[in-house]
């Protein structure tokens, strides 16, 4: 299975509209097994706090998603803009391009801050 940027994003929003206390564990319209796997990732990657439990020889997992990590508010704050997001699909997450999720959000802080005014002026 491939990571998918767009599905890692809407489990990052999916995740701070959380109430206190609540859990995600799915998503409208996405494959049980696939939001598990990249419910895995995101935990692997700092981005969130979650619940994972795998069963022995089998593909089933039961997932708890239960907040965003300080950097996962990072991450989601630099995706959060369409116009940006869809700019850093076709520049960095082209289907024949190789990236790390590092240099997605080093390019994605890099374009937030060139877009920010300058101070003093």
């Amino acid at each position: 299975m491939k990571r998918d940027m767009d599905l890692i994003r809407r489990i990052a929003f999916a995740t701070e509209a959380l109430e206190n206390r609540q859990t995600l564990d799915a998503l409208d319209g996405v494959d049980p097994a696939t939001f598990a796997q990249h419910v895995v990732w995101m935990k692997e990657a700092g981005l969130i706090e979650a619940v994972i439990s795998e069963y022995m020889g089998t593909e089933d997992s039961l997932v708890m998603v239960q907040r965003l990590t300080w950097q996962g508010c990072d991450f989601l704050d630099a995706a959060r803009d369409e116009g940006l997001w869809s700019k850093a699909k076709a520049t960095i997450i082209k289907p024949s391009a190789s990236f790390t999720f590092g240099v997605l959000k080093d390019w994605l802080a890099s374009e937030i801050r060139q877009g920010l005014p300058t101070l003093g002026g």
